[in-house]
């Protein structure tokens, strides 16, 4: 049969009490009066039935029963201890959350859809720091952060986990002004009629998109890369030429048809956004709360991408 566990306000001022051999000391401490503490530790002794202190006129002498008690009990008291204030920290902290994400994802992705996290969670503030600094750098001083990569080198974050958002479907898009300009572009060799503007970060992905397309086109000057997703899509709102852009970016382009897509074709990388955080952080409240949000909107903005065969990938799977 267990014996009878101890209060934690019992336990807590045994081992004051063993701390100080005084029940006057041990008292201030623990703002009690010293009376309430002599009542604390006769309770805690009738509870075990055994005898913890031998009581001198101004001092306690812990018993050899009491000795072990308190070998056994401090380590016990000190992790309470720990593990109460970690959750007072943490609830402190998870009222904030510090997100870095580059530009373009900000810009043209989460902003236009925050205001729904924002609605249904008035109590967490989120500061967004939109930035290209290096991965590495960002880890200190950041909770989470978003970041356009190839599927592959996921593994390069060590101790993260990752959830893939959006971003691998790529649409080729122009202004309407631009296409009124000339004979509409009926047959993907038609592509090579324009600039063909897209992101350096893929620098051979207009290459891909007209192989696939089965079109033999090798012009240098034809291809203008930029260091910017916001860039590609601004030439092609300007009517500079086409640009090869993640569809996701421009899907209020396409809605108030600013922008049209070409073809109707699209073309999946294998690369896309990705929100990255520590392992040991997956249960922090904060953490928790903005991922499975972002987890709700995957894919928001592009379309499923064919499951084989062709230029298409499988759609990835959820990490949990």
């Amino acid at each position: 049969m267990l014996a009878k566990i101890p209060s934690t306000q019992a336990l807590r001022t045994f081992e004051v009490v063993a701390r100080y051999s005084n029940c006057t000391r041990a008292a201030e401490e623990l703002n009690l009066t010293p009376g309430a503490v002599s009542k604390q530790l006769q309770s805690l002794e009738d509870t075990l039935g055994v005898q913890l202190f031998i009581r001198g006129q101004h001092s306690l002498m812990l018993t050899e029963a009491g000795q072990t008690y308190l070998d056994l009990v401090r380590p016990a008291i000190h992790q309470l201890a720990e593990a109460s204030a970690k959750a007072v920290k943490n609830q402190l902290h998870q009222t904030e959350l510090h997100l870095s994400v580059q530009p373009a994802f900000a810009d043209r992705w989460l902003l236009p859809r925050f205001s729904q996290f924002a609605d249904a969670n008035p109590d967490l503030k989120i500061h967004i720091h939109a930035s290209v600094m290096r991965d590495e750098e960002l880890l200190p001083s950041h909770d989470m952060f978003v970041r356009c990569c190839m599927a592959g080198s996921l593994g390069s974050w060590q101790g993260c986990l990752t959830d893939y958002i959006c971003g691998n479907q790529y649409i080729i898009v122009a202004s309407p002004a631009l296409l009124q300009q000339g004979p509409p572009i009926r047959d993907p060799v038609d592509l090579t009629r324009f600039q063909l503007h897209g992101h350096s970060w893929i620098a051979a992905g207009w290459n891909q998109v007209l192989e696939s397309l089965g079109v033999e086109f090798r012009e240098p000057s034809h291809f203008i890369l930029w260091d910017f997703f916001t860039l590609v899509i601004r030439v092609a709102l300007e009517g500079h030429g086409l640009s090869l852009v993640p569809k996701c970016f421009v899907t209020e382009n396409l809605a108030n048809n600013t922008l049209v897509q070409v073809l109707g074709y699209s073309h999946y990388f294998p690369c896309g956004n990705y929100l990255v955080f520590a392992k040991g952080r997956k249960d922090d409240v904060a953490i928790s709360r903005f991922r499975n949000w972002l987890r709700s909107k995957q894919y928001e903005g592009e379309d499923p991408a064919p499951e084989a065969g062709g230029n298409g990938l499988a759609r990835q799977v959820l990490k949990s």
